[in-house]
């Protein structure tokens, strides 16, 4: 269909949408609505869209992030009304290179449908990760990104742990992106699971490109990331490091007392593979997120 091929592309591990409709909003030092990432409950949201979201809600949460699966059998308009019968909105949707780069026009038209704020590219495929492949990437997202933007649909762009590796002399694929993209046209989610597990300096980075990171992934590490950092292994990696938010070790209040430098708009919660019963666990990570203060 065609919403299918707008919304899918990537690997499994990288396959995300979401739909919009609100602005996050971020009291002094808290944060007052929290999303989730509907990939954390796939396994149930397929055969159940309507009892999974309102499951969601009844938690708690304010908004989601869909991702591609959700797209696969109905229809924007469908889904965008599943999702506000609920009393939810989703504010950006993970979308395929393909799509972005190529349709952004119709990309946004779907967007708008859904009344998405951001479309995010959520993955880059492994042949195509040299130096000046990202180079080629940066100057795609800024010119579909100029497109998008024109439509009413920001593009934005979400990490992994390879767009921190040295591409030679210390450069990295995020130093590409950030550095040859147009802060109007392209905006950045930050994982920051995935950023722990390549040991990023997340404040530092805040501070080179302040105002680029709208949108974040709250997931929770507990253990030592450095045996896994060169492993292109998704599956083990969250299976051994991943927990529920609270659960883990890494110091969100820290990264959320600089808002005001990064930008960030928007929280949403995400576990690869979480412990069952759902419920339990989505509730776990937004009573976490609810309590942080900075």
């Amino acid at each position: 269909m065609y919403s299918r091929r707008l919304f899918m592309g990537g690997s499994a591990a990288a396959l995300g949408l979401t739909a919009c409709g609100g602005r996050a909003e971020v009291a002094s030092g808290k944060i007052d609505k929290v999303g989730i990432q509907t990939y954390t409950l796939r396994e149930i949201f397929e055969p159940d869209p309507v009892g999974t979201l309102n499951m969601i809600k009844d938690v708690g949460y304010d908004y989601v992030e869909l991702n591609g699966r959700n797209f696969s059998e109905r229809s924007p308009t469908d889904l965008a009304a599943m999702i506000k019968d609920a009393g939810l909105y989703s504010p950006a949707t993970h979308v395929s290179y393909d799509a972005a780069v190529n349709n952004p026009e119709a990309l946004a038209k779907i967007c708008q449908i859904l009344g998405c704020d951001f479309a995010i590219i959520p993955w880059v495929d492994e042949g195509q990760r040299s130096k000046e492949d990202w180079v080629r990437h940066a100057a795609a997202f800024n010119a579909a990104g100029e497109i998008m933007k024109d439509n009413g649909v920001r593009l934005a762009y979400h990490n992994h742990q390879f767009e921190f590796d040295d591409l030679g002399g210390g450069e990295t694929a995020m130093d590409i992106l950030l550095d040859q993209t147009s802060p109007d046209n392209v905006h950045f989610e930050l994982d920051l699971f995935w950023s722990a597990l390549a040991s990023i300096d997340v404040p530092a980075l805040f501070k080179k490109a302040p105002g680029r990171f709208k949108l974040c992934h709250i997931k929770d590490m507990k253990g030592d990331p450095k045996p896994y950092y060169e492993s292109r292994d998704y599956g083990k990696i969250s299976n051994q490091l991943m927990v529920n938010v609270g659960e883990g070790t890494l110091p969100f209040e820290t990264y959320f007392a600089l808002n005001d430098v990064s930008g960030m708009e928007y929280f949403i919660t995400e576990h690869d593979n979480p412990v069952k019963p759902f419920r339990k666990s989505i509730k776990t990570s937004y009573d976490t997120v609810r309590a942080m203060r900075f």
